[in-house]
Formats: structure tokens, C-alpha cells, sequence
């Protein structure tokens, strides 16, 4: 068998494919965005689309999951030394556990990482979460198998003190902050966080948190991130939110995951600086 490995970002996560065999079964819960992890963990959030064949998941050489086509799997570990393979049909040589020598080093983060169709070599790769979850809401979660990776974690969400219901990410063009500077696939996202908190019973509370890229002035970015929050603000309340439920609106200016991004204008196409530019959402009910 051949097998390969990717790195991205400025961090360094290797993923390894292998080639095999299988079969398909769903599982029965869907998708639902995934809230921002405690600055003690990293998140991984691991989906296989489509295939023909069952994709073995392992974390530090134990097994996490075998995701079949059309699952995903959700874990948390504690950032440091750890490897993480997506592997076609291990057995009965189970390389996809040798030599795991590579990183996930960053606390608060969440990665997507797609699982893509293959027969030999590298098929996973790394994608923003817009693009993940535009697939991720189409598939269910891989329910089947108990995790047997001791490094796995329970996830420990930001603000534990009420359960998170949904968090959303809204996209704001380059240096907008009203509602015209809104991305179009985004204001459809904004629409479907109101008719979720119009329908739930047990919303306690909204936040709202907005970022920029790192492009031009800090204080400049800051006042825009701000900006961006409160325009979120007013569009929920304009479609019948009230406005007791928003308890927080913020603006933090650069989003961490600008850091490393181009900090020329010509560079506010690049992907990390496109996804900085955003409004997070966090829905906590009781």
C-alpha cells in the first residue's frame, strides 16, 4: 500500500490516506455547527462525504472511528504531539498507526478536515468552514463504533454554563460593516438563525462577536469589528428578535485565525482573510 501525508496552515497536521475496501450504513443524527472549544483543547471536526469504501480514524495510533460515506465525527484533544491518519482498509497491517510523528498544536481551534473518495494515496484535506458545513449539513454522525483513543477528549465548549444550541459565522465583505457589505450566502445563514431562535423554546441568551482581518490600522479593525456586531444586532431585532435576548455584543478586531494571512490589500482575497471577516454567533439555551 502507499501512503502520503499534507501539512497546512502554520501549524503542522499530517493526515494519511490508505487504499481498501468496504461498505456503507447511516447513522442517524445530523449535522449542527460546532461551537468554539476552551483555549485547553483543539477541536477536529473529520467528514467523508462520499466513497465506496470505510475510512478508519486514528488519533495517537488508537482508533477514534471508521467513518462510512456520508458521516462525520466530532473530537476534542488537548493541543501537543499528536497524529491524526484517515485510513482505507488498515487491516491486517495497520500502517495507518505507524510512526505518528506529527502535531495539532492549537488551543481554541477547530479543524475541518474532509475525507475525499479515493483508492490509493493522500485524500483528506483541509477546508474553511464555510465549505465543510455547506456539505456537513447534507450528512449524519457516526454513532456506531465507542472511541477507543485515550488522547480523545469530551469537547469543553466557550460559555459551558448554558447549553450552546447553535453558532453561526456571518461574512462581511472587505473593510464593510453594514448590512449591504454582507455576504449573500451568509444573509441566508442569518435568516436561518432567526427562524431556529424563533422556534426554540429554551434560548437563554445571544452573543455576538465580531472580527476582521488583519488588514490596515488595529484600532481601525477594532471599531470595525464592533461595527459588524451591532449590525447583527439590528438585523435580529429587525426580524422580531428581542432585544433582552442579545446579552452580549463585542467587537475583538483581528480574528486569530487571520494571524499569518497576507496584511497587504491585495491579499484580502486569500482564503483565512475572507473567513476573518465575520460575526460569530453563539445561540445558549437553559
Amino acid at each position: 500500500m502507499k501512503a502520503s501525508c499534507f501539512s497546512f496552515s502554520k501549524f503542522t497536521l499530517i493526515l494519511c490516506a490508505l487504499a481498501g475496501s468496504g461498505a456503507s450504513v447511516a447513522s442517524a443524527e445530523p449535522y449542527r455547527p460546532v461551537a468554539a472549544v476552551v483555549p485547553e483543547q483543539a477541536q477536529v471536526v473529520m467528514y467523508y462525504p462520499q466513497g465506496s469504501v470505510p475510512a478508519t480514524v486514528y488519533v495517537d495510533r488508537e482508533l477514534q472511528s471508521a467513518l462510512l460515506p456520508g458521516e462525520f465525527t466530532v473530537f476534542c484533544v488537548t493541543p501537543g504531539a499528536h497524529a491524526i491518519e484517515s485510513v482505507f482498509n488498515d487491516q491486517p497491517l495497520y500502517q495507518g498507526k505507524q510512526n505518528p510523528t506529527q502535531q495539532l498544536p492549537a488551543g481554541g481551534e477547530t479543524y475541518f478536515v474532509q475525507v475525499n473518495p479515493g483508492t490509493t494515496g493522500n485524500t483528506a484535506t483541509l477546508e474553511e468552514r464555510p465549505q465543510a458545513e455547506s456539505i456537513l449539513n447534507g450528512l449524519q454522525k457516526h454513532t456506531r463504533l465507542v472511541n477507543r483513543a485515550s488522547q480523545v477528549k469530551s469537547c469543553n465548549y466557550i460559555n459551558t454554563n448554558g447549553v450552546i444550541l447553535i453558532q453561526e459565522q456571518v461574512l462581511f465583505r472587505f473593510a464593510k460593516s453594514d448590512a449591504a457589505g454582507i455576504l449573500p450566502e451568509s444573509r441566508d445563514k442569518l435568516d436561518n438563525v432567526v427562524k431556529f431562535i424563533k422556534q426554540a423554546n429554551d434560548v437563554s441568551d445571544i452573543q455576538l462577536v465580531g472580527f476582521t482581518d488583519a488588514i490596515g490600522n488595529r484600532d481601525a479593525n477594532l471599531r470595525l469589528s464592533e461595527a459588524r456586531a451591532s449590525t447583527v444586532r439590528a438585523l435580529l431585532i429587525d426580524q422580531g428578535i428581542k432585544p433582552e435576548m442579545i446579552n452580549n455584543t463585542m467587537g475583538q478586531g483581528v480574528a486569530h485565525s487571520a494571524e499569518g494571512c497576507g496584511t497587504r490589500a491585495s491579499q484580502q482575497d486569500t482564503g483565512c482573510n475572507v473567513n476573518s471577516r465575520r460575526v460569530d454567533i453563539l445561540v445558549r439555551g437553559n
